[in-house]
């Protein structure tokens, strides 16, 4: 009976060890989606990052970003099709600490088709083989 005891509060600390703290791989991953802003439609960027000393940049371009931890980062869809995109379809985002000059890149994968642009038929043609 001890020995059972003493097995299962070990057994409980070990695992309140491995649930206490996440790695910091494990944090929220940036995401993307389209949202209306206007007329318009939109790409929103989101994630989190170390502090608002950290900016965000794509292909250069810093990003005007909301939120300290937890950003957002709003562009027109128009702006977006202009930038360079990974083999996964996916937008690389720098994040650049002002203060120590590191620099850290996210592919924020984006939603199909989101960046597509739509074609003018003038005629399709089907045929069977």
């Amino acid at each position: 009976m001890v020995r059972s005891v003493s097995l299962a509060l070990t057994g409980c600390a070990v695992l309140s060890a491995g649930l206490s703290a996440p790695p910091a791989a494990a944090e929220r991953a940036a995401s993307a989606r389209l949202v209306h802003c206007g007329e318009a439609t939109c790409l929103r960027l989101s994630g989190r990052r170390d502090g608002a000393a950290t900016e965000l940049r794509v292909d250069g371009r810093v990003l005007p970003v909301v939120g300290e931890r937890s950003w957002q980062a709003t562009v027109p869809l128009a702006v977006a099709r202009g930038w360079r995109l990974t083999r996964g379809y996916a937008v690389p985002v720098v994040l650049v600490d002002r203060a120590s000059g590191a620099e850290r890149t996210l592919a924020v994968p984006l939603p199909p088709g989101a960046l597509g642009a739509r074609v003018q038929l003038a005629s399709l043609i089907v045929s069977a083989r």
